[in-house]
């Protein structure tokens, strides 16, 4: 089978790889569309993936072969498959922290997205295959994998109706956590970007505001909008230190400050917090990362029912063969969302 093989960050290769074989309670899946994600992005920049390895894990497809003890799949048919499933048992999971789990963080598809087929290991058969619906289109379900990370963070924030959150970074997950803020109960959602395309979009998409924190003094619209106090909730979804000391200064007494950009990866300058804002202001700060198949089947329900304007974040989509192409696409930013058709 063809696949996009990484040997490093501007040496992506098309090459031909051995097409999984799968176990008896395992499934192959002919991939249909894999969206490409910035931590592809990250790790193949950072040198943080295996040489010779296959990316990509934002998958929906076809199956195209089923193990002997696998039920209630049939051959042909269209599903998205999220490439992590957590035990259940583990401390980490009783407690509702999923993305913990060993298990979690050692299953993945094989061999990853950006190929013609990828075999679905038993615990990923059991726990985080969705079936499409026939009127769903495979590029709105391939949106499933990042509005199920969204709606873990949006989730996590404990919205209080009538709340004001603000989205610092307008890429598709920072778009993706600002319209699930809207049904989660917020009053207004506002969208920091640097980028005019990205502010652009965010307007299309509903968003309640946008703008460019380049040309606009951010901190004074977001008080203007909130009689002086600030924001309720701030989400960062940039891997950026500075951006999260931005969202500091914009948060109220105490309101809440979430860090959803992938901070695993990137070099970053340490953070320094000043303890009053934690004991005297009383602002509350977390993370969020990833997302549990229970998240992931309702980002799929949400994208279904057209809470998600899924298909409108698509902005871009490439062959597998121009997969450098569409990399070079994302790095430039006047894009949103791009998925690769093997």
């Amino acid at each position: 089978m063809k696949a996009i093989v990484y040997y490093d960050f501007k040496d992506f290769r098309m090459e031909e790889i051995p097409t999984p074989e799968i176990g008896e309670e395992e499934i192959l899946v002919k991939v249909k569309i894999c969206g490409l994600c910035s931590t592809d992005i990250v790790r193949a920049q950072y040198h943080l993936a295996k040489p010779r390895s296959v990316l990509g894990h934002e998958v929906v497809g076809e199956v195209a072969e089923i193990g002997q003890r696998v039920t209630g799949l049939k051959i042909g048919e269209r599903v998205a498959v999220y490439h992590h499933a957590q035990c259940g048992a583990c401390y980490y999971c009783r407690h509702g922290q999923e993305p913990l789990c060993d298990q979690y963080r050692s299953t993945n598809i094989i061999p990853g997205g950006f190929a013609e087929y990828v075999r679905v290991i038993p615990e990923l058969v059991k726990k985080s295959i969705v079936k499409l619906p026939e009127d769903m289109t495979y590029e709105d379900a391939s949106l499933t994998e990042p509005t199920g990370c969204a709606t873990r963070t949006i989730t996590k924030c404990h919205i209080t109706l009538g709340d004001t959150i603000t989205i610092i970074g307008g890429g598709s997950l920072g778009l993706l956590n600002a319209q699930l803020a809207k049904y989660f109960g917020a009053a207004q959602v506002i969208v920091s970007d640097h980028h005019d395309f990205r502010i652009a979009k965010a307007r299309e998409l509903g968003i309640d505001y946008a703008f460019n924190s380049k040309k606009t003094p951010i901190e004074d619209k977001i008080k203007e909008l909130t009689n002086g106090r600030g924001a309720d909730i701030v989400v960062v979804a940039v891997a950026s230190s500075e951006a999260v000391q931005e969202g500091l200064k914009l948060t109220r007494l105490g309101g809440k400050i979430c860090l959803f950009g992938d901070f695993r990866d990137v070099p970053q300058p340490n953070l320094n917090v000043d303890p009053k804002l934690l004991l005297r202001d009383d602002v509350t700060i977390f993370g969020s990362w990833g997302c549990s198949p229970q998240d992931y089947r309702v980002a799929f329900d949400m994208i279904r029912m057209g809470r998600i304007r899924a298909r409108e974040m698509i902005t871009h989509i490439f062959p597998l063969e121009r997969f450098q192409e569409a990399v070079d696409v994302m790095l430039g930013k006047e894009c949103l969302k791009i998925i690769i058709k093997p």
